[in-house]
């Protein structure tokens, strides 16, 4: 996403600390657990894999409720919680975090990925700009090499969608664990773009960045290496 190259300067302006960037991986340990990735990324394998283009039958149960009403206070809270989280392993990068969320970092996403029809308070949007997000970082890709329209990121929000309403637990979460999980995919879309900002004319800091992408991916069970990213969505490949 073009757009987001603004978003990651800045952030790179404010990260001081390039190992915050590059540390995107070790933030795979605060997904929550009622996310259960394990599941999800199983159904996102079969979505990927899946070469029938058949329409599926509709499904008689309700369509899972993908949006939350955010509240300030759970963000403050959350991202407060992320920041402590970090500084146990890294208490540079949590001073860089605390700086960042100082911003009005939603609300600039938010404006940035309204012209794709995205938005901040929506499990698969922010699903979907942390996988198109990673999938460049695996790739040394991210800010102005990252290109892709409108349709694009709306067949990857259909395979997120997908894969969201087949998981037990997502159907009876709350908005407090939908912000929480969203909030986190969007923070660690931005790091990654900042982070392949940073690195941009350094090959082996660009390989770094691709590396501990791809491992915090694996971690929340995503095989970013095993998939190519098309017009239609993301495919085996």
């Amino acid at each position: 996403m073009r757009r987001l190259l603004g978003l990651a300067l800045a952030i790179s302006a404010v990260v001081a600390t390039p190992a915050c960037a590059q540390d995107v991986w070790s933030w795979s340990v605060l997904v929550p657990s009622y996310a259960q990735t394990d599941i999800l990324s199983t159904m996102l394998r079969e979505d990927i894999n899946r070469r029938d283009t058949t329409p599926a039958p509709p499904r008689a149960a309700a369509p899972v409720r993908l949006r939350y009403t955010p509240s300030p206070a759970r963000r403050s809270a959350n991202l407060a919680r992320f920041v402590a989280k970090t500084r146990k392993v890294n208490p540079g990068g949590a001073d860089d975090l605390e700086r960042l969320f100082a911003t009005d970092l939603f609300g600039q996403i938010g404006g940035l990925l309204r012209p794709y029809g995205l938005r901040t308070d929506d499990v698969a949007d922010a699903y979907t700009v942390w996988w198109i997000a990673a999938w460049d970082a695996s790739r040394g890709h991210g800010g102005a090499d990252s290109d892709h329209d409108r349709a694009t990121y709306q067949a990857v929000r259909a395979q997120a969608a997908r894969a969201l309403a087949r998981v037990p637990s997502f159907a009876g979460a709350d908005d407090a664990a939908r912000q929480e999980f969203a909030e986190l995919l969007l923070v660690q879309a931005v790091l990654a773009e900042a982070a392949v900002t940073q690195a941009k004319g350094d090959p082996q800091r660009l390989r770094a960045v691709a590396g501990a992408v791809n491992q915090g991916a694996r971690a929340m069970g995503v095989d970013l290496t095993a998939m190519a990213l098309t017009p239609g969505g993301f495919v085996a490949g």
